[in-house]
């Protein structure tokens, strides 16, 4: 794709309420996934495997754990003399709206771009932005947005507040309809993935035309407008989705991880995911350690037994420890004896010796970041 026809916008102004206490240090784009990724991977990828070299991120809150990921965007290739990532920070300002709204119109304007692409970091898939920009250019639409149609009904209060759309034969979007968590969603619905690619010249009319609302400045608010006001039209994407919106929605992204084919289908060969990388040594397991059905990352010392489970980077697993159903995150180490089943243990979390955490597959526990647990505990029912 030619260099500066498209710029990047990630949107990480995400809702992370529902992945509390996981997310309370960080921001849902940092979240780990699959042993050694984070969720911003995802997005970033798409964009920069797509020849997109211009990125901006707009940030509203304590980041310090996504900049140490991206650093300068080197393995995104993006630590480059033209283009590169463009981070706003905006926690401090006086005016955030207004702030927020200044930005978007310099970062827009100093890209001189023909187009735009518009993502979040909730919504993990592996998706080619090129076939996009195509399908966007065969069909005259002001705005493409992305959807999917889902495979089963989604009960209410199984889903955060979500959009989706309805579209005509042609795939023209006839109007898009949000659905509160207190709804349900019917099968085959068209989920909207919030992924929206238009002309820079519309978007920036489009922030001009709700600037003068006196609303308070929203790039979600501004692209729902444009949906519904201009020529917009539909991508159905038929790819690996996994929206993360929970604790539970969370836990079982993970989990798919551990069948081959949502591994292959969203870590492709020919779309690769880049991360951070980190020069680690090879696990070590030891003589009676038994490791079934588990993806492990780098740098573990296990002497104990895992199954159908995560181990992240540098996860300890001593003598008599036993691990199943559950996710152990970088650092993590549970002592000898310990019993985990249902656990998302998060990062340097320490397990003591004998201790059992036995949660269920709808309740899993959540040891807290660098929490120490000395006593048994259960799920809490009801």
């Amino acid at each position: 794709m030619k260099a500066n026809k498209i710029c990047g916008i990630l949107n990480l102004s995400e809702n992370k309420e529902g992945l509390k206490p996981l997310t309370n240090n960080r921001p849902l784009a940092a979240m780990p996934f699959a042993c050694r990724y984070r969720l911003i991977d995802f997005p970033l990828s798409n964009m920069t495997n797509a020849g997109i070299n211009t990125i901006a991120m707009f940030l509203n809150e304590n980041n310090r754990s996504l900049f140490d990921h991206i650093r300068s965007g080197k393995e995104w290739d993006l630590n480059t003399m033209y283009g590169g990532l463009f981070v706003f920070d905006e926690r401090n300002a006086d005016d955030f709206s207004q702030e927020n709204y200044d930005n978007s119109l310099n970062f827009l304007t100093k890209s001189a771009t023909e187009y735009v692409v518009i993502m979040g970091s909730r919504m993990i898939c592996n998706i080619d932005l090129k076939t996009i920009l195509q399908h966007h250019k065969q069909q005259d639409a002001d705005v493409t947005v992305v959807y999917k149609r889902i495979s089963k009904p989604i009960a209410a209060g199984d889903h955060d507040q979500v959009t989706t759309l309805e579209l005509n034969n042609e795939g023209k979007i006839m109007g898009n309809t949000i659905v509160e968590k207190t709804e349900g969603v019917v099968q085959s619905s068209a989920l909207n993935l919030e992924i929206y690619f238009l002309k820079q010249e519309l978007l920036l009319k489009l922030l001009a035309n709700y600037r003068e609302t006196g609303r308070d400045f929203s790039l979600d608010a501004v692209m729902k407008q444009a949906v519904e006001h201009t020529n917009a039209s539909g991508f159905e994407y038929t790819g690996y989705l996994r929206q993360i919106y929970s604790v539970n929605s969370y836990f079982e992204g993970n989990f798919d991880m551990l069948e081959d084919q949502n591994l292959s289908a969203l870590f492709q060969e020919n779309q690769k995911i880049h991360t951070k990388a980190k020069n680690e040594v090879p696990t070590f397991y030891a003589e009676n350690s038994n490791i079934k059905d588990c993806l492990v990352a780098n740098g573990c010392l296990l002497r104990g037994t895992a199954e159908h489970s995560l181990l992240f980077r540098n996860v300890v697993l001593e003598d008599g420890a036993s691990v199943k159903h559950s996710m152990v995150m970088q650092g993590a180490r549970v002592g000898a004896g310990a019993r985990l089943e249902y656990v998302i243990a998060d990062k340097k979390s320490v397990i003591a010796p004998g201790v059992e955490l036995i949660g269920t597959p709808d309740n899993p526990i959540v040891v807290k970041k660098d929490e120490q647990i000395e006593t048994n505990r259960g799920a809490e029912i009801g």
